[in-house]
């Protein structure tokens, strides 16, 4: 199979240009984590919470907002939230106090929940040819945008303080929208059904494989957002390298994900999905039981070359298992099922980080990854239902 001549869909580049706009305005707090809570005194379990409320708004409304785009509303949701990512990027330069970092980071989540189950759908449904493929390009550009924030608070804070990061990245998020908006992008079919939530479309069984590959695959994020600068910070890594440590994780990913895209499509996506959970559950393992931060810094980017493996395939697989004109919703549905089990790993973190050390609660997370491979396995072998096309064609443009 060859490559997909991605570039050619309307409005594709501003559709790229988005999507890192809102990773960046939502991982830039990432590398800045240590930073806040030296500045303004809360306890380590604000590292958590700054983390993972985030996590539970994109839950909630990747939910409840995905299917809006099913309903012609694709574009809307696209610039609503890089919006949003603007005026959560501004709250976060103002805020003072654990509240106000934790009201403006459920903000952020906010865009994410808007603008990315939108975007996937519209990737996946431009032709039924290098849906892997073209999703893995996505995310490959997704995580590059949300691997550069770290690396733009990392190199800000030092000179500039903790509200300059948040400024910066709120600009980008304002840039991509103007850079948009004019764009003509195409919508994915419309729906003929009236579901308001996704979670129907757990029946089908293929849609269950899906869902949860993506969230085992994830759930490690959630983990390293609520912890990384705290377990490389008592290392004695400096903020810049804990900045390039979210770069080093990033690189590869986006450098290899359509690359990954493309295996998937040829070799089929429940296989590489398989792969990648194969790799990622020794990687985080061993951040247990390394302590020089160099040698994290390679493990995070060999776990960044695994992911380009399977994330690409999990989208797929969701992807080809949602019924026509139910892509945002089934893209939805994968992401807040991602961000719940990452919200779960954010909060639930710093207490164990406190409490038991590194080696039990990285043990503990690649626990957790083998266990769902192995139920998704189980699940795969009982499938019977055919897998459906990734569309027909897009709606008109709009």
């Amino acid at each position: 199979m060859g490559r997909v001549a991605t570039p050619s869909v309307p409005g594709w580049n501003a559709l790229l240009a988005g999507t890192a706009a809102v990773g960046v305005a939502n991982s830039v707090v990432f590398s800045v984590l240590s930073d806040l809570q030296d500045a303004y005194g809360f306890a380590d379990v604000g590292l958590g919470l700054i983390a993972g409320v985030g996590m539970v708004v994109g839950f909630a409304g990747q939910l409840l907002l995905a299917p809006l785009a099913d309903r012609g509303h694709s574009k809307r949701l696209l610039l609503g939230g890089l919006l949003v990512a603007v005026i959560g990027s501004l709250m976060f330069a103002g805020a003072s106090s654990l509240f106000g970092f934790v009201l403006a980071r459920g903000v952020t989540g906010l865009s994410n929940a808007m603008f990315l189950p939108a975007a996937r759908a519209i990737a996946a449904s431009v032709s039924d040819e290098g849906v892997a493929e073209r999703l893995g390009r996505l995310g490959g550009i997704e995580l590059a945008g949300f691997v550069t924030g770290p690396v733009v608070g990392g190199i800000l804070v030092g000179p500039l303080g903790v509200r300059w990061p948040f400024i910066v990245c709120g600009m980008a998020a304002l840039v991509a929208l103007v850079f948009l908006a004019p764009r003509h992008i195409p919508a994915p079919p419309l729906s003929t059904e009236r579901h308001r939530l996704g979670f129907d479309l757990l029946r089908i069984r293929r849609m269950q494989v899906g869902v949860l590959l993506s969230a085992a695959l994830f759930f490690p994020v959630g983990m390293y957002d609520a912890i990384l600068d705290r377990y490389l910070t008592d290392r004695g890594a400096s903020n810049i390298l804990i900045g390039l440590s979210f770069t080093m994780y990033g690189i590869p990913f986006a450098l290899l994900a359509a690359a990954g895209g493309r295996a998937a499509d040829r070799r089929g996506a429940f296989t590489m999905c398989m792969v990648a959970v194969a790799l990622v559950v020794p990687f985080t393992f061993v951040y247990g039981v390394l302590t020089v931060p160099a040698m994290i810094i390679i493990v995070f980017a060999f776990e960044g070359s695994a992911q380009a493996l399977g994330v690409p395939a999990s989208q797929s697989l969701v992807a080809q298992a949602a019924p026509l004109g139910r892509s945002s919703a089934a893209q939805g549905l994968a992401g807040s099922m991602n961000l719940l089990a990452a919200s779960v790993a954010a909060f639930a973190t710093p207490v164990i980080y406190q409490r038991f050390g590194a080696l039990p609660l990285f043990a503990g997370a690649a626990a957790v990854v083998a266990v769902a491979g192995v139920v998704a396995a189980l699940l795969q072998r009982t499938v019977t239902d055919a897998p459906q096309p990734a569309t027909t064609r897009n709606q008109p443009i709009s």
